[in-house]
């Protein structure tokens, strides 16, 4: 125990000398700043545009109205078959409404059918001045928007039959 107290009684006294002997710090010398020659520019001010905040206000209470989908009014539709035995079906005349839309049905599996305006006055229903041609298991199909009566022909492929769509209101 004696060696343990005479091993702290030295290390005690290393560091009271320790302390005192030592020197003060020498002070640090601050460095002078120097003149250094500043040229000011001056910017002229720019002109900024005014700008517009729109503000909105929702009113959270308020439940807006619903608008309604419109459902597209369906087309009536009157169909002229074409048959193998060279006969059309329902007839060759048609009585329809205005907007009615005729379609013209090759149910012949043997041959094409086709029609053809009869006058200048029809044309733009029956393909201008042109033979529409139908072939098999295809359609053609004309929405009428007047009234009238516009006569068509059947053929070539097919005895000429003449046919005639009635447009009433």
């Amino acid at each position: 125990m004696k060696k343990i107290f005479v091993v702290l009684a030295i290390l005690f006294i290393g560091i009271l000398l320790a302390g005192c002997t030592s020197q003060p710090a020498a002070p640090v010398a601050t460095p002078v700043p120097t003149a250094v020659p500043t040229t000011v520019v001056t910017i002229p001010p720019t002109t900024v545009p005014t700008k517009e905040i729109v503000v909105i206000v929702v009113n959270k209470t308020a439940t807006p109205t619903p608008t309604p989908t419109p459902v597209p009014t369906p087309v009536p539709t009157y169909t002229i078959t074409f048959t193998q035995d060279l006969t059309i079906i329902p007839s060759a005349t048609a009585n329809v409404k205005v907007g009615t839309k005729v379609i013209w049905l090759n149910a012949d599996p043997f041959k094409p059918h086709s029609i053809m305006s009869d006058n200048v006055q029809t044309q733009k229903y029956f393909g201008g001045i042109n033979t529409v041609e139908i072939p098999y298991g295809k359609t053609y199909e004309v929405i009428f928007d007047q009234v009238g009566a516009y006569d068509y022909t059947t053929g070539p492929f097919q005895p000429a039959m003449q046919g005639k769509i009635v447009v009433t209101a």
